[in-house]
């Protein structure tokens, strides 16, 4: 098959499924509907465009036109698995956006709005009956997610792969099992520290002992309402565009970033991208649910719309559109970790530094804990997907999620906590890719990086090549030797100890 004209149908599909995901995900539409648009591409994830893809990937002499040829390679075969399980993906997203929970005083709302009700509902009774309630919700949306894996992995051997795990070992321009490694020493460098700092903050601010704390508890730990006046609601999109134009940058690229900041009843409560047309047409969705939690969702995704929209409009598809998320998350990880700078704070938000020192410990925790939650997450993925059968994997999730976190995990989510083909590890080479990212701007500019327009320049230079390269790539660029979690532990520590 030609593979050109498979490029360039994939950028159409892509536009007309990313719009799809958005209008779904954003609340603007009642279902997601992706039979018609696989249905209007028949020939793009055909199993003979796939194997073509493969040859020519395997043939090819050498870099970069091997690695651009894999790319493809992953987009069509992953393309065809989506496309076959097309109806259960649909059923499982839409009996989510349908689904309703009842309140402990009788009231019922979706179940995507009781999220956020859970997450600053001050009555431990309360948020423990709602945690029930919407674990019925996922044990439902399980009788979707269970026949998916199955038939996920099904297709993944059907396509000649050795199993889900053995496809992801082809397909990924990285192994896994180093990241695993990698965060399995994170773990055990942290474990003292987090253990004391955890059971300090759950006695202080929710009077529980560690044993005692469940996923909510920590959750609404977390939340950090008691922060929220230092990050009014109304200051929010202002703050980001004088800091963007502080870096030379625009808050929306000229028009090509969208901002969808409305609190829909069926928006997602997951803030999240969508890069229609790369790159001029991108959306910013967040669900605001009060104080830094929203700052941290809007210049996360930020990170996300300004690297899409600035990418070179004539590079390829794979690096327009493919390649690497890990490079992509790393540029949204760099924005959002902003907030854990004092001085980024104060100059975005006024005061001193010193007025921050409080929620600063905070993000620090907040941020261990994610670590660890994510460190765990992937060891789980790897005994997860060793095989299609479930049994035995939810008291696995919640042991193996517990045990990194101290907090009882549900053994419910043990499907509906997974994305698809190891973007845990994306995002564990993110944190790693963005404080190498910080140190660069930091060499280059000063210390104060982000009042210098020369970073703004210096980023939309890195931007320009989407994700040509990969995350690895990029570090040895920015004059670092690999990708490692020390940095992180690092950070960690000093904000914690003080």
């Amino acid at each position: 098959m030609d593979l050109e004209s498979l490029r360039a149908e994939a950028e159409a599909f892509l536009a007309e499924s990313r719009l799809e995901w958005y209008l779904a995900g954003a609340g603007l539409k009642e279902k997601l509907e992706l039979a018609p648009i696989y249905a209007r591409h028949p020939r793009l994830f055909a199993r003979e465009g796939v194997e073509e893809a493969a040859r020519a990937c395997r043939s090819a002499p050498a870099a970069p036109g091997r690695e651009r040829l894999r790319e493809l390679w992953s987009f069509l075969a992953l393309g065809l698995i989506r496309e076959r399980v097309k109806e259960l993906t649909e059923e499982a997203a839409n009996f989510e956006s349908a689904a309703t929970v009842r309140l402990p005083g009788g009231e019922e709302i979706p179940y995507r709005q009781s999220a956020v009700v859970q997450l600053n509902e001050p009555d431990r009774t309360r948020r423990a009956a709602l945690e029930e309630a919407r674990a019925g919700v996922v044990r439902r949306k399980n009788a979707y997610l269970a026949p998916l894996h199955s038939a996920t992995h099904g297709l993944a051997s059907g396509l000649g792969f050795p199993g889900y795990l053995g496809m992801m070992g082809e397909l990924k321009s990285y192994p896994l099992a180093p990241v695993r490694e990698e965060m399995a020493r994170f773990l055990l460098r942290t474990e003292a520290l987090y253990l004391r700092e955890m059971a300090q903050a759950l006695r202080a601010r929710l009077g529980l002992a560690l044993e005692e704390a469940q996923r909510h508890d920590a959750l609404h730990l977390f939340r950090g309402r008691e922060h929220d006046r230092l990050f009014p609601a109304e200051r929010l999109v202002p703050s980001a565009r004088a800091a963007c134009q502080g870096m030379g940058l625009d808050l929306e690229a000229g028009g090509r970033v969208r901002l969808d900041l409305e609190p829909r009843p069926r928006k997602s409560p997951r803030a999240f991208c969508a890069s229609v047309r790369v790159p001029g047409e991108v959306y910013l969705v967040i669900r605001p649910r009060g104080g830094h939690d929203d700052y941290r969702a809007f210049w996360h995704e930020l990170g996300h719309a300004l690297h899409f929209a600035h990418t070179e409009e004539g590079a390829p598809l794979e690096a327009k559109r493919l390649g690497d998320n890990s490079v992509t998350e790393g540029f949204a990880m760099l924005f959002d970790h902003l907030l854990l700078d004092g001085a980024w704070l104060a100059d975005a938000l006024g005061g001193e530094a010193g007025d921050y020192a409080g929620f600063l410990r905070h993000l620090a925790l907040f941020e261990l804990y994610m670590l660890r939650r994510y460190a765990a997450k992937i060891g789980y993925e790897f005994a997860l997907h060793a095989g299609p059968e479930l049994e035995g994997k939810e008291a696995l999730y919640a042991r193996v999620l517990t045990g990194a976190t101290r907090v009882a995990y549900p053994p419910e989510s043990y499907l509906d906590d997974v994305d698809p083909y190891f973007y845990c590890a994306n995002y564990l080479r993110a944190w790693m890719l963005q404080a190498q990212l910080r140190e660069a701007l930091r060499s280059r500019f000063g210390r104060r990086w982000w009042r210098n327009a020369g970073s703004g320049g210096f980023l939309k230079e890195l931007w320009s090549e989407g994700q040509a390269g990969d995350a690895d790539a990029l570090s040895r660029r920015l004059g670092f030797g690999r990708l490692g979690a020390e940095p992180l532990a690092e950070e960690i520590e000093g904000l914690l100890r003080g």
